[in-house]
């Protein structure tokens, strides 16, 4: 039967495509995956052929199932030709993104998922530069698209019509025959095996070292399987009632009101991929007005992201909610959350937002009406379109100048969330600057050195004003962008600063050292201003409670994590859970073996976090 022949060399063509895929995946992010060990890498080629086999079916499934009909009019041209388009159109957009991954890995540090949803309008806006300035992702994606066609139109394209007209009981009996024999063996591939439940991309985490995890997947097989949407989340019950689990996450007691009212504006500065390695010292420091800003504030050094996404860093800073969930953001827009803005609205604020995208990018004009900022200043609210980059918006400078205008003109007490962009790839800066500021060993410093020159014409702007000196300022990265690569170091990926700065008041004394997260912002915000929250989420602490111990966690690679003093805790739901010691073990190679009432008690503490976050989105009472 010729016609197989054509279905067997199509499903080839995807096996020999996939792996090439993974090859280059590996080539194109060996620095993460330098000092790994060759036989895991090998074996996790070896895992990926598994999910390669399902991904195929689970794409192919209307094609394997017209490709097995029986009959004579599988050798007709025009049912052939249909086949063909079937094939290609069911696998081009797939294998696509997997081509994309290539380098978005490196951003995100996970194959993509549904949650490429939350960006469909950027990824509409942004596809022509993206294309460009990824020109290489661009060619392999369309080698990829090239090798599929030409097995099907160039001189090497196998027969349609066979030489000999077949008898009609070879053509329907033996057609049947193979129907019966092939089609359970492709529901079987697409299930991923025989075992009892269906392939996940749990069994993908089969390492210890969890970003093997993804060298073993593909994206097709993530994007099918992943889900978007509440309705996805799991209710858990680790905890049988309501009083143990307040009690697990020890929650404390509201901040008492200040005998004298603290009315300070708060400004919130969100720096577009400020990772703690641009402000180090060594080898250099990218950011010196935002140094010298950390020597006059409180600056937290051990402070970590929630995320590695921007869109998913919204809400741990704004709102104090983790990133729990691949629907977080699809939940926070939907769900009843109280953000800063709402909050201090309450208490007589006037509240604002201001970033210089276009005005819908990642949905943040939306999401920080939201979070209770009454008014959004985007680019549609700019005087100046010259003023644009092109790409994403309105150059900082000039954009953090009509902040600084515009805050001047606002009665306090307010509140202010202000989001750079300049520092998003491509890293696009004024052409008046490119000689002058320092290039760095990538093109991203020269940007971060950009986006600190216009913090500090901002401050300079923002001193001349009456408020400047009523205002607390809190200065942070949306996630981290890691450009040195010297050891792949989990936590090193979240790292980014959190500068607290006040011109006209002396800080509270804190513990600098502590572990800090994004979202202790909200709750540090509140404790400063004497706010008492009638409705707080237990998942942040304020980094001016001594009392509080300082932990931050998030969810990567599957994986759940919390990091506790000296302590880290990777958890699996469905796996085994290992408590490692980042400061003798910064790459977490080497699981402690020796403290499991450590471990225990972590394990109760994140699954406290895991139960409130997932049963209380579900029942829209994250507040109880």
């Amino acid at each position: 039967m010729t016609y197989l022949k054509v279905f067997s060399v199509r499903i080839l063509i995807l096996v020999l495509l996939y792996t090439c895929l993974r090859v280059l995946f590996l080539a194109l992010n060996f620095q993460a995956f330098k000092n790994l060990p060759v036989a895991d890498i090998l074996t996790a080629f070896a895992v990926g052929l598994r999910f390669d086999l399902a991904a195929i079916c689970l794409v192919n499934g209307p094609l394997i199932f017209f490709s097995l009909l029986p009959g004579s009019f599988q050798n007709h041209p025009r049912y052939q030709s249909f086949l063909k388009y079937l094939f290609l159109v069911s696998n081009i957009p797939f294998l696509a993104v997997n081509a994309v991954d290539l380098e978005y890995f490196k951003v995100i540090a996970q194959r993509s998922t549904l949650t490429l949803v939350d960006m469909r309008a950027d990824l509409a806006r942004q596809i022509g530069q993206l294309a460009f300035n990824y020109w290489h992702v661009t060619w392999i994606a369309a080698l990829v698209i090239f090798v599929l066609c030409y097995f099907h139109s160039g001189p090497y394209r196998l027969p349609i019509a066979p030489a000999k007209k077949p008898s009609a009981l070879r053509t329907w009996g033996g057609g049947f025959i193979v129907m019966a024999a092939l089609l359970p063996m492709s529901i079987l591939g697409g299930r991923g095996g025989w075992q009892q439940k269906a392939l996940t991309s749990a069994h993908a985490h089969v390492f210890d070292e969890p970003i093997l995890s993804h060298l073993a997947l593909n994206s097709t097989y993530t994007l099918l399987r992943s889900k978007h949407s509440c309705k996805a989340l799991e209710r858990f019950d680790f905890f049988a009632s309501e009083a143990d689990l307040r009690q697990q996450l020890s929650l404390r007691g509201a901040a008492a009101p200040l005998t004298i009212p603290r009315r300070d504006n708060i400004v919130i500065i969100i720096v577009e991929s400020l990772s703690s390695e641009f402000m180090a010292s060594s080898p250099t420091s990218y950011t010196p007005f935002l140094n010298s800003l950390a020597a006059h504030g409180v600056s937290f050094e051990n402070n970590l992201a929630n995320s590695r996404r921007t869109i998913d860093a919204l809400a741990p800073i704004l709102a104090g909610l983790p990133h729990l969930s691949n629907s977080t953001f699809s939940c926070s827009l939907t769900k009843e959350l109280r953000g800063i803005g709402s909050l201090l609205k309450d208490h007589g604020y006037r509240t604002s937002f201001y970033h210089g995208g276009h005005n819908g990018s990642m949905f943040l004009d939306s999401f920080s009406r939201r979070m209770g900022f009454d008014r959004y200043y985007g680019e549609n609210e700019y005087p100046n379109p010259a003023d644009s980059d092109g790409i994403w918006g309105i150059y900082d400078e000039p954009f953090l100048q009509f902040v600084a205008q515009n805050l001047a003109q606002t009665k306090e007490p307010f509140a202010s969330g202000i989001f750079t962009l300049t520092s998003h790839n491509p890293y696009k800066i004024p052409p008046s600057y490119r000689e002058t500021i320092p290039k760095g060993q990538r093109p991203i410093h020269q940007s971060i050195g950009y986006v600190d020159l216009a913090l500090r014409k901002f401050f300079a702007a923002a001193e001349q004003s009456s408020w400047y000196n009523n205002t607390l300022f809190i200065i942070t990265g949306d996630h981290a962008e890691l450009t040195l690569w010297k050891s792949h170091r989990f936590l090193d990926g979240y790292r980014v600063p959190l500068i607290f700065f006040h011109p006209g008041r002396e800080l509270p004394k804190v513990d600098a050292s502590r572990i800090t997260q994004q979202m202790d912002i909200l709750p540090s915000i509140t404790d400063f201003l004497g706010i008492a929250q009638r409705e707080r989420l237990p998942f942040g602490h304020s980094v001016f409670d001594g009392a509080a111990n300082g932990i931050a966690l998030g969810l990567s690679h599957g994986n759940y994590w919390l990091i506790s003093g000296e302590f880290f805790l990777r958890y699996r739901l469905d796996g085994e859970s290992k408590l490692f010691a980042p400061g003798r073990d910064p790459a977490l190679r080497s699981p402690l073996t020796d403290r499991i009432d450590v471990q225990r008690r972590l394990e109760k503490q994140l699954q406290a976090y895991i139960q409130w976050f997932n049963n209380g989105l579900m029942d829209n009472r994250v507040y109880r």
